[in-house]
């Protein structure tokens, strides 16, 4: 993470970290560590929790070797934030 970004209030959630850019209007969401690459911005922090969870479900169908591509793309419509 950029220490360019460290002003607001950072909220680790799942391994992952959502930085409050301007308090209860923009959360941009960090990947887990060493990189922590910027994966997306939502509006609230309960959206950005969800999209983490739904990122972690797809990371754990992806798994299952067993996953079907109707599956897959039933999890990756749900991780998208409107």
């Amino acid at each position: 993470m950029q220490e360019t970004i460290a002003k607001g209030m950072n909220i680790f959630y799942r391994g992952y970290v959502v930085h409050e850019d301007v308090p209860k209007i923009c959360y941009t969401i960090y990947d887990r560590r060493p990189d922590r690459v910027e994966l997306a911005t939502v509006g609230t922090s309960r959206e950005a929790m969800k999209w983490v969870d739904c990122r972690i479900a797809i990371e754990e169908k992806l798994r299952d070797t067993r996953v079907t591509v109707d599956e897959l793309l039933t999890l990756a419509r749900s991780a998208v934030v409107v």
